[in-house]
């Protein structure tokens, strides 16, 4: 029997009709069509020949669409165009976590429903300690519409990769799959959560406090991505509260650095404040990975 996860998050978070979501990703599109760091993106009706280079893994953030929906767009973009699996790595795990793998067959989604690709799910299953993944939460399911979307004939893997080393061994895992050059992997990971609310305040003015989440707190955690230090970028997060899921950007990097690339470049760079000025503030980047 077929097994189908629903959706698990609200509306709020993004469109719950087909409309909606069509409607959203349509803007993105031209949004990404016009602008100078995504006119090489290789988007829903784009010849995969108008892509600079094949982007294996990006790394993108994960809150509601509202406020970095179009960040994680513009990262899906640059996946170029045959891809059959789309490996989605969330987090918001901590160190000591197993490796989360969601079971079910199939995903619901307003644009229909998208097929696990139960081969590779098996063969991760394989090669890494795995626990099912049966919570409801947004690190990955909040792109599964821009899956749908770019990539409607592609296959969907699931995963979650704590902050620990396992993280980077699940990325070169990935690399090692005989179809690797056939997947694109995908971090997904908001940056620093600043304010009270999120239990992280400095002394001074909330002026001061949010130049240096931008220029300082959340930089260093992108610079170790950008190096495609995976293990880095872990300890950073770790010891500076810069990044919520860091497992899945190291994962991401470290499938990127095993097939071929030398780094990672940032795209886009955006925070909570952009929308909705507040005394609180969450960073989004957007950082992409050719690989050969």
């Amino acid at each position: 029997m077929q097994t189908v996860r629903p959706r698990g998050l609200s509306p709020g978070w993004y469109p719950a009709t087909r409309s909606g979501v069509l409607r959203q990703c349509r803007r993105w599109e031209e949004s990404v069509r016009t602008s100078p760091d995504g006119k090489n993106g290789a988007s829903a009706g784009l010849a995969a020949a108008e892509a600079a280079a094949i982007h294996g893994a990006v790394v993108v953030p994960h809150a509601g669409w509202s406020y970095s929906g179009e960040l994680a767009f513009l990262g899906f973009t640059q996946l170029g165009s045959t891809v059959d699996t789309v490996v989605v790595i969330g987090g918001h795990l901590g160190p000591d976590a197993p490796v989360l793998l969601a079971a079910e067959d199939h995903f619901a989604t307003p644009l229909g429903r998208i097929a696990a690709d139960q081969e590779l799910s098996d063969w991760i299953r394989a090669a890494l300690p795995t626990h099912d993944d049966t919570d409801r939460e947004n690190s990955v399911e909040i792109h599964l519409p821009i899956v749908r979307y770019l990539f409607p004939e592609a296959r969907l893997v699931w995963l979650r990769a704590p902050a620990g080393p396992v993280a980077v061994d699940l990325g070169r895992r990935l690399a090692q799959w005989p179809r690797s050059e056939r997947i694109a992997v995908v971090g997904s990971t908001d940056l620093t959560h600043y304010g009270p609310r999120f239990g992280l305040t400095r002394p001074g003015s909330t002026e001061a406090a949010h130049r240096w989440v931008r220029e300082e707190n959340d930089r260093g955690f992108i610079d170790r991505c950008c190096a495609g230090d995976g293990a880095g970028a872990i300890e950073h997060a770790l010891r500076n509260h810069s990044a919520c899921s860091p497992g899945a950007a190291a994962a991401a990097m470290e499938f990127a650095r095993v097939r071929g690339a030398d780094g990672g470049h940032l795209m886009r760079y955006a925070t909570s404040c952009d929308v909705a000025p507040d005394e609180h503030l969450v960073g989004y980047a957007t950082i992409t990975y050719p690989t050969s």
